[in-house]
């Protein structure tokens, strides 16, 4: 009787296991889920504030410009050079070369930017994957304890029935060793 109380124990040991394993892999999966999407915010986060700043970096850098000219064409006035010719050329070369590190700069700050969007997409990416991986882990747990519940309590409450029916008293007399009839040695 012992064994079928046992047996049963397994069998709800087993079923309420199977759930708790299945119920902490959602919650796994939802928590990697969570931590995934809020580092991807922070990627997506420090990306708008690369892009900020290279607006902010590239109208400074405008400024510069202008009044690294303005002082350039200055300095040609004050020593009585005409702005033409050589001058000229060397006005515009330096201009070309000012608006060439500005875009340079900006370049720079683009791919930055795009680079932590990518690794915000990138990041929400294998979130899922390893949340699925934590619900088919879980899952499989879920099983190996339903399955070993089941297991442990059909085979304890078949060991019980087997001794409750070794115990109850045999029909037929008692098996043959008592008197009379053709026995062991009989003709």
């Amino acid at each position: 009787m012992f064994q079928i109380v046992a047996g049963t124990i397994a069998l709800a040991g087993g079923l309420i296991g199977s759930r708790d394993a299945k119920k902490n892999a959602r919650r796994k999966a939802q928590m990697i889920k969570q931590m995934a999407d809020y580092n991807a915010r922070v990627n997506e986060m420090e990306a708008r504030s690369v892009e900020q700043s290279m607006r902010a970096e590239t109208s400074r850098s405008y400024k510069q410009k202008r009044k690294a000219l303005a002082e350039q064409r200055a300095t040609y006035a004050k020593a009585g050079a005409n702005l033409s010719g050589t001058s000229m050329e060397v006005l515009l070369d330096q201009a070309q070369e000012m608006e060439f590190d500005i875009q340079n700069e900006r370049r720079n700050r683009l791919l930055q930017a795009q680079a932590l969007r990518q690794g915000a997409k990138t990041t929400r990416y294998e979130g899922k994957l390893e949340a699925s991986a934590a619900m088919s882990e879980g899952k499989a747990l879920a099983r190996r304890t339903l399955f070993s519940g089941l297991s442990q309590g059909i085979g304890a409450i078949g060991s019980g029935i087997g001794s409750m029916v070794d115990k109850m008293p045999s029909k037929g007399g008692g098996g043959g060793s008592g008197s009379g009839g053709a026995g062991a040695g009989g003709k």
